[in-house]
Order: structure tokens, then C-alpha cells, then sequence
């Protein structure tokens, strides 16, 4: 018995998908397998990098994430960059949280498109953090709240920024632009999404005054390009590629950065492993405990 149609092309999606994640994810060590590079940089190479410490979701390993606290705490650690991921509040509001549904950080099985502001301003944001695998929730019950993309502007004014839309929504594209657009925050900020349709319509919307990050689809091709020899002639519409650490090696980044593409290495907490990816050539590292980062780039003499 054949599959209705509607389910066929859902699952042609998800293989698409699959597939896709798998070449993004393995292609360029596959390359480096072929064609062997030195594991690191030289000296004289590393001179020409300005390392980056970006906090994932603030200190989100030890404070509960994307709460200001949190944001507060990477500044002090010494984050140059704020990382943050946004969603659309029932009733319009640009919504700071990783997930769609506020179940990790409130402990409310409730999605944010289905609440309004105040609804989601009366949930407890340090609810669910715990160090100990659920013994002690040491941030219940003290004031924190989930944020809106505005509070976290008024906050933490002219602070850089690094903003992922986690939906595939042209509203979501609209309202963060005139939100940025209206806070003069153009040379502040870079934007990114998995998807391609958000983000190409907030890149015509900004027009090129603010910095955007690749689609998964756009880090695809590139990949693709670098790894068949025709990287000297892809045209990137993006300034800045985030990518996973498991995709890392020298020659990938070196390619990025002659492409004049920052490389923005995640999401990487372990104190060699940061080390690697400064090595190799990542420009900067997105972490959820900026302190080792920053520590790091203290022992090299960068801080």
C-alpha cells in the first residue's frame, strides 16, 4: 500500500535534510583525509587573527541561559559577543530562548508562539537550572525572567550581538530588523537561521548594513565548493560561517578567511579542544563557559 502523498514528500524532506547534515558536517575532514595539512597554524599566521570569545546564550554552563544574568556574567568573563537564539511571542514580541517551547528553562511544556508576552513574563527562567542533574535549583524563585529581544538591547546597549531567527518565519525577519534598524545596531550585530528563506529576506530588508551567517544550505554549497576546487569563484552572501566543531581543519578555515569570511567554531567547552580550534584557525568560539575561552587567550597573551 503506497504512502499518501503529503507523507512521501515529508519523508523526501527529512532524507533531504539527513543528507544534506551529513555533507556539512563530514565533507571538508573527508577532504583534509585526501590532502593532509599541518594540524595548525604558524606564528606568523596567527598574528593576522583577532580571536573572538562568544557567549552561547550568555554562561549558560553555570548560569541559567539567556537570562541577563547569564549575559551579565559572560561580559564580566570577558565575552566580546552575546549569542542568542529568537522566537515570535503569540502576540508579536522577538522572544530570547533557544527552544521553541519553554520547557528547558521554565518547566512549562508551552510554545512561545502560543503566549503572549505577559504569559511568558509571569514563567520563572532559572526554574529549571540545575549543576547536579536535578538535587539543587539554585536559581528558582529569585527574579529571573524570560527576555525580549528589546530588554535585552536596553541592558546591554551597543554590546555586540550574535542573533539566530529559530523559526522560518518572514515576520520574525521583519520585526528583528526594524527592532536592530530602529537602534542604530547595524555594525553590532550579525543575524543568522538555519534557514534559508528567513534569512534571505532579512538580507534584502537590511540590504547589506547588517552582517548575516550562513544557511545550513549556503554552509552546504560552500563546502561543496571549496572541496571540488571551485571556492575562488563561489560568491557568499554571508560574512560570517558558524560552524560545528566536528567540520573544523586548517585548510577550511584558511580557505574561509581568504574568502574574507569570518569563522565562528560550535558550540566547544572543552579547554583543548578551544585550544584546536584557535589553532586551526577559527576566528572565534562560541561556548557556554566564556571564562575558559577567555583564560586560553589570557595564556597566549591575547587578553
Amino acid at each position: 500500500m503506497s504512502l499518501p502523498k503529503h507523507k512521501m514528500l515529508r519523508q523526501l524532506r527529512l532524507m533531504l535534510k539527513s543528507l544534506v547534515l551529513f555533507i556539512f558536517a563530514t565533507l571538508p575532514n573527508l577532504v583534509q583525509a585526501v590532502s593532509p595539512a599541518k594540524d595548525a597554524l604558524t606564528q606568523l599566521e596567527q598574528e593576522d587573527i583577532i580571536h573572538e570569545i562568544l557567549a552561547h546564550r550568555g554562561a549558560s554552563g553555570d548560569y541559567p541561559q539567556s537570562s541577563w544574568l547569564a549575559f551579565q556574567i559572560a561580559l564580566n568573563q570577558g565575552a566580546d559577543t552575546l549569542e542568542m537564539d529568537v522566537h515570535l511571542s503569540k502576540d508579536g514580541h522577538i522572544i530570547v530562548n533557544h527552544d521553541k517551547d519553554l520547557t528547558q528553562t521554565t518547566g512549562h511544556d508551552k510554545n512561545i508562539a502560543d503566549l503572549t508576552l505577559a504569559e511568558i513574563k509571569a514563567m520563572d527562567a532559572g526554574y529549571m537550572f540545575s549543576k547536579d542533574e536535578g538535587s539543587h535549583y539554585p536559581f528558582r524563585g529569585v527574579g529571573l525572567e524570560v527576555l525580549a529581544l528589546d530588554e535585552v538591547l536596553a541592558y546591554f546597549p551597543f554590546r555586540q550581538l550574535s542573533i539566530e531567527m529559530k523559526v522560518n518565519d518572514e515576520q520574525l525577519a521583519d520585526k528583528l530588523w526594524s527592532l536592530l534598524d530602529q537602534n542604530g545596531l547595524h555594525n553590532n550585530v550579525v543575524v543568522a537561521s538555519q534557514y534559508s528563506k528567513v534569512l534571505k529576506h532579512f538580507r534584502l530588508l537590511a540590504n547589506g548594513s547588517i552582517k548575516t551567517s550562513a544557511s545550513i544550505t549556503e554552509l552546504t554549497g560552500l563546502s561543496l565548493a571549496w572541496a571540488t576546487g571551485f571556492g575562488a569563484i563561489y560568491d557568499a552572501e554571508f560574512e560570517v560561517a558558524q560552524i560545528p566543531y566536528t567540520m573544523i581543519s586548517k585548510p577550511f578555515l584558511t580557505f574561509l578567511r581568504e574568502k574574507g569570511i569570518k569563522s565562528h567554531v560550535w558550540t566547544v567547552n572543552d579547554t583543548d579542544k578551544i585550544k584546536r580550534a584557535f589553532d586551526l584557525g577559527a576566528e572565534g568560539v562560541i561556548g557556554d563557559y566564556p571564562d575558559r575561552i577567555h583564560q586560553i587567550l589570557v595564556e597566549r597573551g591575547e587578553r
